[in-house]
């Protein structure tokens, strides 16, 4: 009985091993492919760019906050869009998009994090919770940005909605009960270029 036990943990694992193989295997095939083509893919979001400067950046902000478009965000340093989705929701549901560059040391973006959230969440509606939220996050963000799907990668030991155009990475991940973060990163600026290694050599 111990046997057929342990021969169905081993079976088991190496079943888990297998899919875990093609899932990253899949992943090297793709950041390969990507780079392979040699274009870019540096659009964020209203004009803003990947390798934008600050002062590029914050202009940028200025001349969207004068047409409307965007406002400054809690704490002062995010910039925040309102907007309401009806495309992917049964009825129309007012969001918040709060978008947060990262520079690095030439003061130009190497990664943007935008933060999704419900404008009417609290902790007792729970259809506007994040991990209600998560899935229709992944389907604007597939609306907004053409190019390849999402796939699940692993990445500090969770396995993560993963969408790859070129150089630009798209992470998506719940922050809390109530955000969820879309990370877009530059997979050629030397901070991240790290972290392809480190998948390559994993997947």
């Amino acid at each position: 009985m111990r046997s057929k036990y342990f021969k169905s943990w081993i079976n088991l694992l190496l079943l888990l091993g297998i899919i875990q193989s093609c899932t990253q295997s899949e992943y090297t095939r793709l950041v390969k492919n990507e780079l392979a083509r040699g274009v870019r893919a540096d659009s964020l979001l209203f004009g803003i760019n990947l390798g934008d400067s600050r002062d590029e950046f914050y202009g940028k902000c200025f001349d969207l906050n004068k047409k409307e478009l965007v406002t400054q965000g809690p704490g002062g340093a995010t910039v925040q869009y309102l907007f309401t989705d009806s495309l992917f929701h049964d009825s129309p549901i007012p969001m918040r998009l709060l978008f947060i560059p990262a520079f690095d040391e030439k003061d130009k973006i190497a990664e943007m994090n935008l933060e999704f959230s419900y404008m009417g969440w609290a902790p007792w509606s729970k259809e506007l919770q994040s991990d209600a939220l998560i899935e229709k996050v992944l389907k604007l963000i597939s609306s907004w940005y053409k190019g390849n799907p999402f796939i699940f990668v692993e990445m500090d030991g969770k396995n993560m909605p993963v969408k790859l155009d070129a150089n630009r990475r798209m992470v998506v991940y719940i922050k809390d009960e109530q955000n969820v973060v879309v990370k877009i990163q530059d997979i050629l600026h030397p901070k991240h270029q790290h972290s392809i290694t480190s998948n390559a050599q994993r997947k």
